[in-house]
């Protein structure tokens, strides 16, 4: 760093381009963080007193951009060098009439990097406007063949709308949602083919089918950076401060999804799948927290696709569908998975969704054979496991989506999912220990025959409720003596008093609230009511122990 200092300081043009470049080539050898703060500063200092030579820009903008990632470096960024950078990368309303180069592509990357590291770039850009100089450009984004510059811009519009909540607002009022729609519309479809007409797969090169487009990996990027500036807009929406046109343009975007979605292939699990997946479903997961009905448009008896209660249900479908082949798989998309919950949850407070998700996932019963886990051939089985999924938030979400689907009645949920797979749910929800409709009216809830067959209500006595499987009878203690069955008794009560001693497990009891609260061992022990001292037999003093160890949580060890 040094030497390259020494040579910007003092070397002729040609001897600072030579060390530029090979600093550039060589750049992972060097260690930036090592570099105190005041050499950091002079040598951006040296860079703006270079940046005007055409000889050396492109090399000087590649060093600046490769130093900036550098969050200590991006901090020490002086405003004239960064201001003249926007100059360069025609952000600003004052840059140069000149083609869009190399230049001007090696500046944007430094503008990038400097401005997600650094605030007050982040306040330079929105005094430069170079928000809405970006978003003009992107206007005539079909205009541009320099994919490089596709690419970069499209982070641009990612980055601005992230980093700034005034560029943001800025340019939601400046009509972004209806320029990026644009954007995605021209990468997919070019001028051939029209949106509602095509289905989309990924794959290397676009396709020449009338009715099917492939869109090649950069044309993925591109769209996944819009999905993520979407995103950003869609973020802290005010269903009631959003204005009509932003709804129409969303509401396009959601239609732009569902084709994409449409022709996505679930079964194959490959990097371009799981890029154009994980980048648009956090959009749904933002419009269908206040416009889920944007999702499921209203439908006549003329429409070919799935339609249930007179809407569109080609999503929820498409969701479902997704959902059973992630979570069939071992090692599925956890963020996948969570986002897919996410939106069914919101989609599940629609009438019509629910009814419909209710009649896909939790069919009505018949006799009971099978645990829900085993009944492979139904996509309830899958739904169900992911209840008891190692990730937790996995596993909350899927137990509210069903909860949400049985209109939160306790009896139902058990009846289709057993209470072992359903407590911790109830415990969060405080109905431990509750039947009946739980929180809801008897009024409020449908008949059970919505979810009973004639064939369910005649076996029911036969099915257990902890596993929602088939009873099965308890042989292990079927042979066993009295005594036996005693002795293993205080084995179990030995192994669980041992558990507790070591902080394995702890004690607890359902509360009035009706959620699991930590036991206090020596406040049960101390209300337990000790007989008075009378005179009394041997056979009564033996009872009366007895009746004292069944009122303790670990009652106390027979001696062997």
């Amino acid at each position: 760093m040094e030497v390259l200092m020494e040579t910007l300081k003092t070397g002729t043009s040609a001897e600072k381009a030579i060390a530029l470049e090979k600093f550039n080539q060589t750049y992972d050898n060097y260690n930036v963080d090592n570099i105190s703060t005041p050499v950091i500063e002079s040598c951006l200092d040296l860079i703006f007193d270079n940046i005007d030579d055409v000889s050396l820009q492109s090399e000087l903008l590649l060093f600046c951009k490769t130093i900036v990632k550098v969050k200590r470096v991006a901090a020490c960024m002086t405003p004239q060098l960064f201001v003249r950078m926007l100059e360069l990368g025609q952000l600003t309303n004052i840059h140069e009439e000149t083609e869009f180069s190399v230049i001007s592509l090696q500046a944007r990357r430094a503008v990038f990097n400097t401005t997600y590291h650094n605030s007050l770039c982040q306040a330079a850009c929105y005094e430069a406007q170079a928000d809405l100089n970006l978003f003009d450009e992107l206007q005539t984004y079909h205009l541009s063949q320099d994919i490089e510059r596709r690419l970069i811009s499209c982070k641009m519009a990612f980055l601005f709308t992230a980093v700034s909540e005034s560029m943001r607002n800025r340019v939601i009022e400046h009509d972004a949602m209806s320029i990026l729609h644009n954007v995605v519309c021209q990468t997919i479809y070019g001028d051939e083919l029209q949106p509602h007409s095509a289905k989309i797969s990924c794959g290397k090169k676009r396709s020449v089918k009338p009715n099917s487009i492939t869109l090649s990996d950069d044309d993925l990027v591109v769209c996944a950076d819009v999905f993520m500036a979407v995103f950003n807009i869609t973020l802290h929406w005010d269903k009631n401060a959003t204005s009509l046109d932003c709804t129409d343009n969303v509401e396009r975007f959601i239609h732009q999804i569902k084709c994409i979605y449409e022709g996505l292939n679930f079964s194959e699990k490959n990097e371009k799948y799981q890029i154009m997946i994980t980048k648009f479903l956090p959009i749904m997961i933002n419009v269908s927290a206040q416009f889920p009905e944007l999702f499921l448009p209203a439908v006549d008896e003329s429409f070919k696709g799935t339609q249930f209660m007179g809407r569109d249900m080609s999503m929820p479908k498409g969701l479902l569908k997704q959902l059973e082949v992630e979570g069939g798989r071992k090692s599925g998309n956890k963020m996948i998975m969570m986002s897919i919950l996410a939106v069914l949850n919101r989609l599940s407070c629609v009438r019509s969704c629910r009814k419909y998700l209710r009649k896909e996932i939790l069919p009505p019963l018949g006799k009971v054979t099978k645990r829900p886990e085993e009944e492979t051939h139904l996509i309830k089985s899958k739904v169900v496991k992911l209840m008891t999924h190692i990730d937790n938030s996995i596993s909350v979400l899927t137990s509210e989506l069903l909860f949400n689907l049985c209109k939160h009645n306790v009896n139902r949920m058990i009846k289709y999912t057993g209470y072992g797979n359903s407590a911790g749910l109830f415990n969060r929800h405080g109905l431990l220990g509750m039947g009946g409709g739980g929180r809801r009216t008897e009024e409020d809830m449908s008949p059970d025959e919505d979810s009973d067959t004639e064939e369910y209500r005649t076996s029911v006595n036969d099915v257990d409720l902890v596993t929602a499987g088939p009873a099965r009878e308890n042989t292990a203690l079927k042979n066993m003596t009295e005594a036996e069955k005693e002795v293993e008794a205080n084995k179990l009560i030995n192994l669980i008093d041992d558990m507790h001693r070591k902080g394995v497990i702890k004690p607890g009891s359902v509360g009035e609230d009706g959620r699991v609260k930590e036991m206090d061992i020596a406040e049960q022990i101390a209300r337990v009511q000790i007989p008075e001292e009378r005179g009394s037999s041997a056979e009564e003093e033996e009872e009366e122990d007895l009746k004292l160890d069944t009122n303790h949580f670990f009652p106390r060890k027979k001696p062997t």
